[in-house]
């Protein structure tokens, strides 16, 4: 089951996420010096992303009760972006399974340091900003390794597949794919999956 964009208040003894150990859990790639924007909001201060087989998780460095996760089957999907017009740094942009409406349509910059965690299932995207941007790339390919070994099969029995994008269609549809090579984008298992199955999934 999805459980969205969450706030982590609490670490383990040595400062990283809480996570499912007993279950098969584990922990794939750390970033430290990252930060994370979500949606319009102003970027959070320098933090450490975790990636494990299951979710996404960046904690402050700054605020021991300061973190976020999302996990796997809550991201749609995921690309490097290197369009300045979209946001003016290298980045991963993900967009997010919200349950809520647009944070923002208009897309001002929201500023909301005192309440940043308030209503974290309206927001539908965030940016992972590293500090070294060559490791985008690795960031990318640990990103795809792990989202498939979460597949969705209540949507894949369902015949709706949401995870899976067809390259061509998303690159048209999405103006912050527009400068993604689709190197970056048919890495992704996800867009494998969807040019082998076009036939079958529309959307």
């Amino acid at each position: 089951m999805a459980e969205g964009l969450v706030v982590v208040r609490e670490r383990d003894g040595s400062g990283g996420p809480l996570i499912d150990h007993l279950g098969g859990e584990s922990i794939c790639h750390v970033q430290p010096d990252t930060r994370i924007v979500l949606g319009h909001r102003e970027p959070q201060e320098f933090g450490t992303l975790y990636i494990t087989t299951r979710h996404l998780f960046w904690l402050s460095d700054h605020d021991p009760e300061r973190g976020l996760s999302v996990d796997f089957l809550s991201l749609a999907m995921h690309a490097i972006s290197r369009d300045a017009n979209a946001y003016p740094l290298p980045c991963i942009y993900a967009q997010i399974e919200s349950t809520g409406n647009d944070e923002n349509e208009g897309g001002e910059l929201l500023r909301q340091e005192e309440h940043w965690f308030d209503d974290l299932s309206r927001i539908s995207e965030l940016r992972l900003v590293p500090r070294d941007t060559s490791v985008l790339e690795n960031i990318f390919r640990v990103l795809c390794e792990c989202a498939a070994l979460n597949p969705d099969m209540t949507n894949d029995l369902e015949g709706e597949a949401e995870w899976f994008y067809n390259v061509d269609e998303l690159l048209t549809s999405n103006p912050e794919c527009d400068n993604h090579s689709n190197h970056d984008l048919e890495e992704d298992p996800r867009f494998q999956d969807a040019e082998e199955s076009e036939d079958d999934e529309n959307f």
